[in-house]
């Protein structure tokens, strides 16, 4: 366990960023499926700082990953031949996008096609940082981790975070009642239920893997049954979170079961980021 508390940084980096991502996916799903008055999409865009901001914190996060913030440039020099390097490019480019859409959204100048189009921009560039974080631990030297199945993970965690972060923010704008509407609504629980599902499944799935491997020194069957109490109260709370989504979708969407939403998935996730890192299991000594 003291391995995945000594990664608590990338931890937190892992679970905020991509579940900030997620949230620019959802929303411009819902705007593919909804018709909002100008008014209402003022109110969306100021309420779209809220994962901008989750975003923005992940990676700051992150730094504290580092032994010194000045080594952050050097992340770069690795582009096109090591995963992590390109995973901070990938993210990088999603953030500048991201700022730029929100700052263009907040001066009221994104209208109809153009709102689409941008806000589908981001949204593509979410899901591809999303599985660039994934992709970024498939290592062959670390057993447990060269698995297939880690940007499927991130990618539902961003979706299932993202939802109920989009939802808090239509329910802060005041329009995740009617003004959001059948399709709007049936789009969120989409995007939150296949996300659940993909990311417990995923991550499930290669966390029980471990139990298979072992070194010279650990058993994976040991490592996995240290994280299972993380791994369950992960999952558990992921669906919990996607649960409380579906309740504020069928109600009025009330902002007090929004944030209530929000605060399950992104604990939930942090668990099972947490039972990933106890995990670990390097080739080093010979699997």
């Amino acid at each position: 366990m003291e391995a995945a508390f000594a990664e608590l940084p990338l931890a937190l980096f892992t679970t905020l960023a991509p579940a900030g991502a997620g949230a620019f996916v959802a929303l411009a799903c819902v705007f593919f499926a909804t018709s909002f008055s100008s008014e209402q999409l003022k109110k969306i865009d100021r309420m779209t700082l809220v994962p901008l901001v989750v975003v923005l914190v992940g990676f700051l996060c992150s730094f504290f990953h580092l032994a010194s913030p000045l080594n952050a440039v050097g992340v770069f020099s690795g582009v096109g031949s090591s995963p992590l390097s390109n995973e901070i490019l990938v993210g990088s480019v999603f953030v500048v996008v991201a700022i730029v859409y929100t700052v263009v959204a907040l001066t009221g100048k994104l209208q109809g096609a153009a709102r689409k189009g941008f806000a589908a921009l981001v949204a593509v560039l979410a899901v591809v940082f999303a599985g660039f974080t994934g992709a970024a631990y498939m290592m062959d030297t670390i057993a447990s981790w060269s698995s297939p199945l880690l940007p499927f993970e991130i990618v539902g965690f961003s979706l299932v975070g993202g939802a109920a972060l989009a939802a808090l923010a239509l329910c802060l704008a005041g329009c995740a009642g009617e003004a959001l509407g059948r399709q709007g609504k049936n789009v969120l629980l989409i995007v939150g239920g296949v996300g659940a599902l993909l990311g417990v499944f995923a991550a499930g799935a290669q966390i029980g893997g471990v139990a298979s491997l072992s070194n010279a020194v650990v058993s994976g069957a040991d490592l996995v049954a240290e994280a299972l109490p993380l791994l369950i109260a992960g999952i558990v709370c992921v669906l919990a979170g996607a649960g409380t989504l579906f309740v504020v979708c069928l109600g009025k969407g009330s902002v007090p079961l929004a944030g209530l939403a929000v605060v399950l998935a992104l604990v939930g996730i942090f668990c099972l980021r947490l039972a990933f890192y106890a995990t670990q299991l390097s080739v080093g000594l010979a699997c």
